[in-house]
């Protein structure tokens, strides 16, 4: 596929106030309960939460166009129980109260079968009481902290199924052989909100339980534009592996200044955050040998990826394809699977079906739903930035993979999740 570096531009200011993975909002939802177990004729109606504008754009593009290439799929081979699907798109413009107002507008004026989408935590954390009182599924694609009950209704809702890793499959399965390859002394740099915390917690558990330690750890405010002090610190501690959980325009700052400083000749980076977007937005000499963990890579190669790039480069040339806009491609396959199990839209009838159920034409491998929390069971890949890259094509060597990963349990009060 074609990536045009003009593309680079428009990543740069997307990323430019991006603060993925945000904080819980504490918004709350009006939206109606739903006595309705689904319409029997019509098309199957999904909304669908993206960020079309603001600072995640380039996130949204991706994960709207995932989503929308599985329903054309859907459709072409005849729809879902003889039903065509139509998708209803809404933008929240990077904004948790937009996603309240726009998931409520879904759920009550348009009268979605359910939703799919949001991008950040915030974002989901804003929809999940809608789904709650509205009674109806919610599909979220993107990379997260994990479920904890203190963010509920966000997570740890029976209404709410996670088709992205957490950091249990995204970093656990690469420890080893990163600390085997570089040493065990790592640095831990990250935005200062929950989900690089989180990462970074149970990062430090297991590198622990692997004999490494943690020679230093920084949280920095978002749009922090200078990193030298950052920096400094890294070499006084002799660092082996920077860990970073950086965001948007951080990773930018960090990861050029690092490398124009001279520091990454005795060190490596590890980033569990920019996939082919955010890595196209820093450039090749930035990135050339830096780690990255995710269960999808554009780069994989398997007879599902290339038959997934096909059909992205042929509909969606100018977008960068990614783990998010792949988990929405794959949530709305399994949807379909699970509807057409359960001979129904209804909500509780397709929640039972989408438990344990798997959709083996993934692009990167199998991916089943658990059935005890609503957390996707996914491949992992470690991969290594290439140097002189000039896109996604070329971007990544797949160096570690992990075919089936189980994420680690969910922190709820109850589980299995179940509707009470």
């Amino acid at each position: 596929m074609s990536t045009g570096f003009s593309r680079r531009a428009l990543l740069k200011a997307g990323l430019a106030g991006a603060s993925a993975l945000a904080a819980p909002s504490l918004l709350t939802a009006c939206a109606p309960k739903s006595t309705s177990t689904g319409s029997s004729s019509g098309p199957i109606k999904v909304g669908v939460l993206s960020p079309l504008s603001g600072a995640w754009t380039v996130y949204g593009k991706a994960h709207s166009a995932g989503f929308r290439l599985a329903v054309d799929e859907i459709n072409a081979a005849g729809g879902t129980l003889g039903r065509r699907w139509e998708v209803v798109l809404a933008d929240t413009k990077t904004e948790p109260q937009v996603v309240t107002e726009q998931a409520n507008r879904l759920v009550r004026e348009e009268r979605v079968d359910f939703l799919a989408g949001t991008f950040s935590s915030a974002e989901r954390n804003a929809a999940g009481p809608v789904a709650t009182n509205a009674d109806k599924l919610l599909l979220y694609p993107t990379f997260y902290e994990g479920q904890s009950q203190q963010y509920h209704p966000g997570v740890c809702n029976p209404n709410v199924f996670m088709f992205g890793p957490e950091p249990t499959e995204q970093v656990w399965p690469h420890l080893e052989y990163v600390v085997k390859k570089h040493g065990g002394k790592f640095f831990l740099i990250g935005s200062d909100y929950v989900w690089p915390r989180e990462t970074n917690r149970l990062t430090k558990q297991k590198l622990t339980e692997l004999g490494g330690s943690v020679v230093g750890e920084v949280y920095v405010p978002f749009n922090t534009p200078q990193y030298g002090a950052v920096i400094d610190q890294i070499r006084r501690a002799r660092a082996q592996v920077v860990f970073l959980s950086l965001t948007g325009s951080d990773t930018v700052n960090f990861r050029r200044q690092l490398a124009a400083s001279g520091a990454k000749k005795d060190l490596v980076v590890w980033t569990v955050d920019d996939e082919e977007a955010a890595t196209t937005g820093v450039g090749p000499d930035a990135t050339a040998g830096d780690y990255v963990s995710f269960d999808y890579f554009w780069s994989i190669d398997t007879p599902n990826n290339r038959k997934f790039r096909a059909a992205v480069t042929k509909k969606y040339p100018d977008v960068i394809m990614s783990t998010v806009g792949v988990a929405m491609y794959n949530a709305a396959h399994l949807a379909a699977l699970a509807i057409e199990k359960a001979g129904s839209v209804g909500t509780d009838e397709v929640r039972r079906a989408l438990e344990g159920l798997t959709f083996d034409g993934a692009p990167q491998g199998p991916v089943t739903m658990r059935a005890l929390d609503h957390q996707a069971v996914l491949p992992s890949y470690l991969a290594q930035v290439r140097p002189g890259w000039t896109g996604p094509d070329d971007m990544f060597t797949v160096v570690h993979q992990v075919a089936k990963v189980e994420p680690a349990t969910a922190q709820c009060e109850t589980l299995p999740l179940a509707k009470s």
